[in-house]
């Protein structure tokens, strides 16, 4: 079995502090810059812990779009601080949740204006079973998948990404107004001009993204098949476009978006743009969601995470850190091994209700945390 070299270490999560967060009522741990388990029964607070880290990645939870659901029942507020080093120096991201008030970000002590001034400091990638609606789901899953991934290595990318939102909401509204004051309609040249320009760049970076993705994962993909699968991942755009160039990216975007206009009107929202876009993934041509049997679409997955955690390292020239949440139950033992195997070098935190395995996978050394009622021993 092939080995990718990842080199040295450079980001790694140094300690974790919780206060009426989740289960928890106060908590402080450290951790090893190596891998982490987190082992214990079901409803325990394993996840969470996994959880917070993810929070101050991205400033968003993975399993809720409601903050008030991180409050401890019966409490009013929570904090959530994690302190991490990269490049050898320390630093501290951290959120405080109040109810009726607004969230509070802070990085190095200083408070944030915007969600999006968090992005890229601590950078990770996540991986659990119910990442498997990136295959089996719909197109929002996958457009979630490159949006979260971009942002947290392309400010502009999310700066892009979330005015193009705030535009087509607009439009959106103009159209819906204007089956009662068709007048108004004049106005969607003002909206177009944006929507095209911040849509554009999106398509771009989307398009730039996936072509590296692709070979990645389909190298990954071979390996861990043994060159039986070949996996392809396919832009499904919304516009038929072959150049990266800007100019030429919006030229045709504006020819898409003028012929749907009727369209548009008819239906009372916006057809075409990057709010529409998806991607297919195949394995020897096949795809993945329809006709990929139940172990392929695990091991699609797989590759695509790792090639994910490979694009982040590439681009902030250090690894990021990994959370495996109860991934291991999910894969056979060859697939246990590779995903040991390459994350042997990267702070890994892990999630498992099973330690027994993690014996027999050759892993030198690993710190062991038994999560018990939102109680951690060690």
């Amino acid at each position: 079995m092939v080995i990718y070299n990842i080199g040295v270490l450079i980001l790694y999560v140094k300690s974790i502090n919780l206060k009426n967060y989740r289960n928890y009522d106060e908590l402080y741990i450290n951790l090893k810059d190596g891998i982490n388990i987190f082992y214990g029964q079901n409803a325990q607070g394993k996840t969470n812990i996994i959880e917070s880290i993810y929070l101050l990645s991205t400033g968003k939870s993975h399993r809720t779009q409601k903050d008030l659901e991180l409050i401890r029942w019966g409490n009013d507020e929570c904090k959530v601080k994690v302190e991490f080093e990269r490049d050898n120096n320390i630093n501290s991201v951290e959120m405080y949740l109040k109810k009726n008030n607004k969230k509070q970000l802070k990085v190095n002590g200083v408070r944030l204006s915007k969600t999006g001034e968090l992005l890229g400091n601590l950078v990770t990638v996540i991986f659990s079973p119910d990442h498997m609606k990136i295959i089996k789901e719909g197109p929002s899953e996958r457009r979630r998948f490159i949006d979260i991934i971009l942002s947290q290595v392309k400010p502009i990318y999310y700066y892009n990404l979330t005015q193009y939102l705030k535009v087509l909401d607009q439009r959106n509204n103009l159209i819906s107004e204007g089956w009662n004051n068709p007048e108004i309609l004049k106005t969607i040249e003002i909206w177009d001009e944006q929507l095209l320009d911040y849509g554009s760049r999106i398509i771009r970076e989307r398009k730039l993204f996936l072509n590296n993705i692709n070979i990645m994962a389909n190298e990954i993909h071979k390996v861990i098949t043994n060159s039986k699968e070949n996996l392809k991942i396919s832009y499904k755009c919304c516009i038929n476009i072959d150049s990266e160039d800007i100019a030429l990216v919006k030229a045709r975007y504006r020819e898409e978006l003028n012929k749907s206009r009727n369209m548009d009107y008819r239906r009372g929202i916006t057809q075409v743009g990057p709010h529409r876009d998806d991607i297919s993934l195949y394995i020897n041509e096949k795809e993945v969601r329809t006709f990929g049997s139940q172990g392929q679409q695990r091991t699609a997955l797989l590759s695509l995470k790792i090639a994910e955690l490979k694009f982040l390292h590439a681009e902030t020239q250090s690894y990021p850190v990994l959370l495996l949440d109860d991934v291991f139950s999910e894969l056979d033992t060859q697939r246990q091994k590779y995903l040991i195997n390459f994350i042997k070098d990267i702070q890994t935190v892990i999630t498992s209700t099973d330690v027994e395995y993690f014996k027999n996978l050759n892993i030198n050394d690993y710190s062991l945390f038994n999560v018990i009622d939102g109680k951690i021993h060690t």
